[in-house]
């Protein structure tokens, strides 16, 4: 692996972070820190230099604002715009006229969802973060610094490595529901018919009971299409499993029951599959790994990526839970709202613990579209929909990056209210094709 070297004039865990991340993994190199000043000044390989004063033959980055930079990042910082992209924390008098180490940092470890309001689920309001307050929630910035960052340097140094970067497609489901009508308690079923009853709805009574007895598939028996249909387009293929107790907003088939277990044994000679956390287990201590051992009792094997149901998480008390009992990828990272880039970015990073200021195991993996986003509170047409999601496709792919899409049973199916968006996922997971 290529190899370039950094110093910090004023070394601490969150620019070393930074730094890592933008100039190492994204990048497809090895960001190796010089700590002696005397040392990295002779080293006449690719160097960067974080600090006031120009170092010869080091590509200088200018930092923002003093000592504490990392810790009082504000809530509003000043955009400018650089080479077409917005550049926030602008400084004069470096290789930059911004500092993406701050930049990158407050993207990444979200440091503005401190101070967010929050929405009826305990989510930050996307409508509040920066990215959407100065229009650029569309753009994956990050990476967008990245390789323009690195045009610049390599002009300076004709020594840079090139970037070691390839445009990637995963393609996920969470399983909210696992079948439409097989495999409810009785209890369940009978009220469920009494509900159609109610709501004039004969043609959902017959499906169930065509379903029940065999005369037809359950609606929602969608996984093993939408597993053929990833791989056919070259797509990582992920399904996500709910194992909590049923609740308010937790009404999965349970997991131990036959028609999970059938499911599970589907999707496994194809995908991945992956924990989805109850809507409580952000707040309430213990659930994740009992819903963690409870899928893989089921599954017969252990579960290392995981999604919030709801998206709902609470940093970084959720991350450290799912840390401790094994999970190392994590994909809660996304709009329930809207479509873009929470995070800035649409590259896999290292969840940094602002509580003790380590860079840690788990891999934040940020997905740019979600089927629900668009249509319950986007209100978009399917075929809006399609036009909206190729866009974020067209963002990633430029910067290389990978496609993270995140759909749902019922959207796959097109059956009931959902009617018509069986045929967004297959539009888009093809156009998406690496």
């Amino acid at each position: 692996m290529d190899r370039v070297f950094f110093h910090l004039e004023l070394p601490c865990p969150e620019a070393r972070y930074a730094m890592r991340h933008l100039f190492g993994t994204m990048a497809g190199h090895a960001a190796e820190e010089v700590t002696q000043l005397e040392e990295f000044r002779i080293i006449e390989s690719p160097k960067i230099f974080y600090g006031n004063e120009k170092i010869a033959g080091a590509f200088h980055l200018k930092p923002w604002g003093n000592a504490e930079r990392f810790t009082a990042l504000p809530f509003d910082p000043e955009v400018a715009e650089w080479q077409g992209i917005p550049a926030l924390f602008p400084v004069s008098g470096g290789d930059l006229p911004f500092d993406p180490l701050a930049a990158s940092f407050f993207h990444l470890a979200r440091t503005e969802e401190d101070q967010l309001p929050t929405d009826a689920h305990g989510r930050p309001e996307t409508a509040a973060m920066h990215a959407a307050r100065h229009n650029y929630l569309h753009r994956p910035v990050v990476d967008e610094w990245l390789l323009a960052i690195h045009a610049v340097w390599r002009a300076k140094d004709a020594h840079l490595p090139p970037l070691n970067r390839t445009y990637s497609q995963t393609a996920t489901m969470d399983a909210d529901n696992g079948a439409m009508y097989l495999g409810r308690p009785l209890w369940r079923t009978v009220g469920g018919m009494a509900r159609d009853l109610v709501h004039a709805r004969p043609a959902r009574i017959a499906d169930r009971l065509a379903t029940l007895t065999g005369t037809r598939a359950d609606p929602y028996a969608v996984h093993e299409a939408f597993l053929q249909l990833a791989k056919t387009n070259g797509a990582r293929a992920i399904v996500n499993f709910i194992a909590a107790q049923r609740g308010e907003h937790d009404h999965a088939v349970e997991i131990g029951r036959a028609t999970m277990h059938k499911v599970l044994t589907s999707v496994m000679r194809e995908a991945e599959i992956g924990l989805h956390p109850g809507y409580g287990s952000s707040i309430k201590t213990g659930s994740i790994p009992a819903e963690k051992a409870a899928l893989e009792k089921a599954a017969v094997k252990s579960v290392h990526i995981s999604r919030q149901h709801y998206l709902r998480f609470c940093t970084p008390q959720t991350q450290r839970e799912l840390l401790a009992c094994g999970i190392n990828e994590e994909h809660s990272m996304g709009l329930a709202d809207r479509i873009g880039f929470r995070a800035g970015t649409c590259t896999p990073y290292p969840f940094f613990d602002r509580g003790t200021k380590q860079e840690t195991a788990l891999m934040i993996h940020p997905f740019a579209v979600m089927d629900s986003a668009m249509a319950y509170k986007m209100k978009l047409s399917p075929i809006e929909a399609i036009t909206e999601a190729k866009r974020m496709v067209d963002a990633v792919r430029s910067v290389n990056g990978n496609f993270i899409s995140v759909w749902h049973e019922r959207f796959l199916s097109g059956y009931g209210d959902e009617r018509g968006w069986q045929i967004v996922a297959p539009e888009v997971i093809a156009y998406a094709r690496p």
